[in-house]
């Protein structure tokens, strides 16, 4: 790439953004099937589909920007999220120490604070061995009958943390290869990679039933997921982890992967007759709270 070019494509007028997005990457998801953008000259939101939800993003020149005209463009953008789409809306925020500023904007749009996500990464995967199966289980490529027990284990094991059924179904989708690990013939667990673009794979889930867990299985799962990476020239891997699910950090860095990035994950509902009872909770709350219960 020449020098001018590569100016170009590193270069935005847009210095806040909820979450770190090469250009190149940003226009690719301009470009997705279903995705609406609005902007100004202060600013720009996003929405897109990504993995069977609605994911937000937003970029703008500063933070009066930011307050101007965040509540303008997501007014426009959230009439695209309905639940004949998604089951919620999400969105990121990578690298904010202070919130402060941006709850009440938040707070206005409902978009509330579910939980920690961070971003592992194997950064060798020319190292990754061969898994070795240990007797009493096997492992092979799951198939389209396997679907329904690898939805449960997936529900049961992520609990609260579980994506919505669309996200298990879109997953299900994107995989390009997926690997069961049975015992005594019943599947305990299972993993699923997606593509490898330009030399990074993709390990899109590893989930263990929770009565099978505590025995190996997860690290066997994504071992074998890291190694399939591997033989399809991937040079390193990434996965997505919650950090209140400490076993998963442990299996990860048991296997060499390392941090690679953090952020917080808020979520919108999609129904808005729950929205509206939430909101009118909340505000009778805070008359209670303030006056008493004379009223």
């Amino acid at each position: 790439m020449n020098e001018p070019r590569r100016m170009i494509e590193s270069s935005s007028p847009w210095t806040l953004r909820n979450a770190p997005v090469r250009p190149r990457d940003w226009r690719a998801l301009i470009e997705l099937p279903g995705a609406t953008l609005v902007e100004d000259d202060g600013g720009e939101m996003l929405l897109t589909p990504d993995l069977g939800q609605a994911r937000l993003h937003w970029a703008y020149t500063d933070i009066e920007e930011l307050r101007l005209l965040f509540p303008q463009h997501f007014e426009q953008v959230r009439k695209q999220a309905t639940a004949d789409r998604a089951d919620y809306m999400i969105m990121d925020l990578v690298a904010f120490v202070n919130r402060d500023w941006l709850d009440p904007l938040f707070r206005d749009a409902s978009l509330d604070f579910f939980a920690e996500w961070m971003d592992m990464v194997h950064p060798a995967l020319d190292t990754v061995e061969v898994p070795e199966i240990p007797d009493g289980v096997t492992m092979r490529r799951a198939t389209p009958a396997d679907t329904d027990r690898m939805r449960e284990i997936w529900t049961d094991a992520y609990g609260e943390y579980a994506d919505g059924p669309r996200s298990f179904d879109a997953m299900m989708a994107a995989a390009s290869w997926s690997g069961a690990l049975e015992r005594q013939g019943e599947i305990i667990g299972f993993a699923l990679n997606g593509d490898v673009e330009r030399g990074e794979g993709h390990v899109l889930t590893v989930a263990v039933d929770p009565e099978h867990q505590h025995h190996g299985g997860g690290k066997l799962l994504l071992q074998a997921a890291l190694y399939q990476l591997a033989s399809k020239d991937a040079t390193t891997a990434v996965i997505r982890v919650r950090p209140d699910i400490k076993p998963a950090l442990r299996v990860c860095a048991g296997l060499g992967m390392r941090h690679l990035r953090s952020g917080h994950e808020f979520r919108r509902s999609l129904d808005e007759a729950a929205i509206t009872a939430a909101r009118e909770a909340r505000r009778v709350g805070g008359v209670k709270a303030r006056f008493g219960e004379w009223r």
